[in-house]
């Protein structure tokens, strides 16, 4: 929530017009994309899948050279 609000006082500040249009419509999407999410969320949980520990964001070879060195 914090962090929203940050957003919105910087929106404000750069296009009050717009924020003001358009905060409630970002808001609620927000909030609905996060509720929508725990259906599929809790089919997994009941799946019994693991989330990742992490996440990689690497180049297609450098994750080829990554999987491979795991593998071993």
């Amino acid at each position: 929530m914090c962090v929203g609000s940050l957003i919105l006082y910087v929106w404000q500040k750069v296009d009050r017009a717009k924020a003001d249009a358009f905060g409630p419509a970002v808001a609620s999407g927000l909030i609905c994309g996060d509720g929508i999410w725990s259906l599929p969320s809790s089919f997994l949980a009941l799946g019994g899948v693991q989330p990742p520990i992490c996440m990689k964001f690497l180049s297609r070879s450098t994750n080829a050279k990554v999987d491979a060195f795991l593998e071993t």
